[in-house]
């Protein structure tokens, strides 16, 4: 039995960093998570019905319920598009700490002093707790959550292997002046800042776990040398939702993603009469095929 889908909403933070160009902020999820436990993901979580409210909808600003609708290809309920804004600017708040909103005036919330950070804290524990919504926290500080701060960047969707799936959009955010990211010691353990291509590296050294569709995002930010060059990429991304097949290959874990040569052969049930899985992947190649060994997923690609 296909284990049902939970909508989700990740959301990738970039900051300006010399000489790298730029970097990712990545959290390690806690050790006995059900999904995705030891690895680095980005900040994300699923998506509440409340998340799709009127009454949210007049504490944000810079995307509607109809902007929401259209740039999800109006596959789901205006509702449920704007929802997955609100659950991003939710879920980055709760995990890492960053709130993207404006004050009354327009201006991006920056925590001014120590006495405000606690506040903020005070509201991050609150709402990891159940104490508090997001709606509520935006009345009491007199902030409108930036939604405009959101860009939709990719859609993947758990494979039908899994026990638990998620069908999860991902957004691009900047990181803001004056806020600093850190993970909640709850359901992450860690937080740290890298380049895509140190990120991609230390993977393949086994000092950090990426899950796969952290590791492909990653390999295509690693082909860019500025933020600017990414957000610019949007203009004439073609965002198709992305479903792996997970199988195993000479009993080993394999995720075969939608442009691998087998892909269609493996969706129809089928085992090619050889195994080639290409040559390993680097930060410049295109990978198709990924592969669990001890615990880490290693990219590979076909070149032929």
């Amino acid at each position: 039995m296909i284990a049902a889908l939970k909508k989700a909403t990740t959301v990738i933070l970039l900051r300006e960093c010399d000489p790298d160009g730029f970097e990712v902020f990545l959290l390690k999820r806690h050790e006995k998570s059900s999904f995705m436990g030891g690895n680095f993901v980005y900040p994300g979580g699923r998506v509440d019905r409340e998340d799709g409210s009127l009454e949210l909808c007049s504490h944000s600003r810079g995307t509607t319920f109809e902007d929401a609708h259209r740039i999800l290809g109006r596959t789901l309920s205006s509702e449920e598009s704007f929802a997955h804004w609100i659950a991003g600017i939710r879920e980055i708040f709760e995990e890492s700490g960053i709130l993207l909103a404006y004050d009354l005036e327009g201006n991006p919330v920056r925590f001014k002093n120590e006495e405000e950070k606690q506040s903020f804290l005070y509201y991050r524990d609150s709402l990891q707790k159940g104490r508090i919504t997001i709606c509520k926290i935006a009345k009491e500080s007199n902030i409108l959550l930036a939604l405009d701060q959101l860009h939709y960047y990719a859609h993947w969707i758990t494979p039908e292997a899994r026990s638990e799936r998620f069908d999860t959009r991902f957004f691009l955010a900047r990181h803001p002046e004056g806020q600093e990211a850190s993970c909640d010691r709850k359901e992450t353990m860690e937080g740290i800042w890298l380049s895509p291509k140190r990120a991609l590296e230390e993977n393949l050294n086994r000092k950090i776990a990426l899950s796969p569709p952290t590791l492909k995002t990653l390999e295509e930010f690693s082909r860019f040398v500025t933020i600017e060059e990414v957000f610019d990429s949007l203009k004439e991304k073609d965002i198709r939702p992305i479903l792996p097949i997970l199988t195993k290959i000479s009993n080993e874990p394999t995720i075969l993603l939608p442009e691998d040569r087998e892909y269609e052969i493996f969706q129809r049930g089928e085992i090619p009469s050889s195994i080639n899985h290409g040559k390993p992947s680097r930060p410049n190649d295109n990978t198709t095929r990924l592969i669990l060994r001890e615990g880490i997923w290693y990219p590979c690609c076909r070149t032929s």
